[in-house]
C-alpha cells in the first residue's frame, strides 16, 4: 500500500474515532451545555459531519480500489515530506486558529469569520480574482449568520458591526 492511501486511511480512522467518541461523550459522559449553546445540537452536528467525512473518504478509497487505481493517488515523483515544513505548517494553522478565536471573542463571530476566510483564500488561492475574494468571504459570513442565528437560534457573541 502506498503512503497516500495509508495517510488517507489513518485520516479516516481518526475522523471516525473522534466522531464516535464525541457522540458517546454526549450520550454517556458528563456533558453540560455551555451558556451560549442551548443544547448539544452544534457539537453533535460536528461529530456527525466527522463521521460522514470519514465515510465519504472510505467510499472514495473503496471506489479507487475496485477500479484498481489506488496507485493513481500517489503523486508522481513524490519525495518524503520535510518535517520542518510540516511543523511550520502546523504552527501556522494553530496560530491562525488562536487568532480566529481571539477575533470571535473581541469582534464577533460573523465579522471574524469573514476576515478569517478572506485571509485563508488570499493565502491558499493566491491566483483568485479580486471579485472572488470580495464575494466568497461575505457569503460564508452570511451562511454562518443564517445557520447559527436564524436556523439554530444560538445567541452569537456580540459583533462590532451588527
Amino acid at each position: 500500500m502506498n503512503r497516500t492511501v495509508t495517510r488517507e486511511l489513518l485520516s479516516a480512522a481518526a475522523m471516525l474515532g473522534l466522531g464516535i467518541a464525541g457522540l458517546l461523550h454526549i450520550q454517556y459522559g458528563a456533558w453540560r451545555p455551555a451558556s451560549l449553546v442551548p443544547s448539544y445540537i452544534m457539537p453533535q452536528t460536528a461529530y456527525y459531519f466527522l463521521i460522514g467525512s470519514a465515510a465519504w473518504l472510505l467510499a472514495v478509497l473503496g471506489f479507487f480500489a475496485l477500479r484498481g487505481r489506488l496507485g493513481a493517488l500517489e503523486r508522481p515523483g513524490s519525495e518524503p515530506e520535510d518535517l520542518v515544513a510540516v511543523g511550520v505548517s502546523i504552527a501556522v494553522m494553530l496560530g491562525g486558529g488562536l487568532v480566529y478565536f481571539w477575533l470571535v471573542l473581541n469582534v464577533g463571530l460573523v465579522v471574524s469569520t469573514v476576515l478569517f476566510n478572506g485571509a485563508l483564500i488570499a493565502l491558499l488561492a493566491p491566483n483568485i480574482s479580486l471579485k472572488g475574494l470580495l464575494i466568497v468571504p461575505p457569503l460564508v459570513g452570511l451562511v454562518v449568520w443564517v445557520l447559527f442565528q436564524r436556523m439554530i437560534g444560538i445567541a452569537l457573541p456580540p459583533s462590532l458591526l451588527f
